[in-house]
């Protein structure tokens, strides 16, 4: 499946005219997806809650997905699962932000996320990756992995 080119990038100016406390979740759903700045994931997916406030967009995301890692007890490969929840805040304000934590709308209303997205997920990759959280690692004498068979050095240290 193709992904579209760029499918966080939302247009929120349906919002202006909304009463305050207004919302709208819109979901997410992509088997591989490429983020610009080279992050792979695959089964990428979650939703992005738009919610009206007093002075713009606050933004309720959650998404989960795959990575590829590699075990640091054993130097196997697998799938790593991330999940993040997160809020951002815009203002329509053309004024200068004065929080650093919130950015301005656009004037042409729309809201890229991809970055935001990235950065919040790939947040969530452990310093220190395991397979399993019972990976018997490898055999500090000969190599092998632990996991997959025993070995005569198993007893030793």
């Amino acid at each position: 499946m193709n992904q579209p080119r760029r499918p966080f990038r939302i247009n929120v100016g349906f919002l202006i005219n909304q009463p305050i406390g207004f919302s709208r979740e819109i979901a997410f759903s992509f088997e591989q997806y490429h983020f610009q700045n080279d992050g792979k994931t695959e089964d990428l997916s979650g939703t992005i809650t738009l919610i009206r406030t007093q002075t713009g967009v606050e933004a309720v995301m959650d998404f989960s997905a795959l990575v590829d890692a590699q075990c640091v007890r054993c130097l196997e490969d697998f799938k790593q699962p991330l999940h993040t929840t997160f809020q951002e805040l815009y203002t329509f304000s053309q004024e200068p932000i004065s929080e650093e934590d919130e950015e301005s709308i656009p004037e042409d209303g729309y809201l890229d996320f991809e970055g935001t997205i990235h950065d919040y997920i790939f947040l969530e990759y452990p310093i220190k990756p395991l397979c399993k959280p019972d990976c018997r690692g490898l055999c500090i004498v000969c190599g092998q992995n632990l996991n997959a068979a025993a070995c005569e050095h198993a007893g030793q240290k």
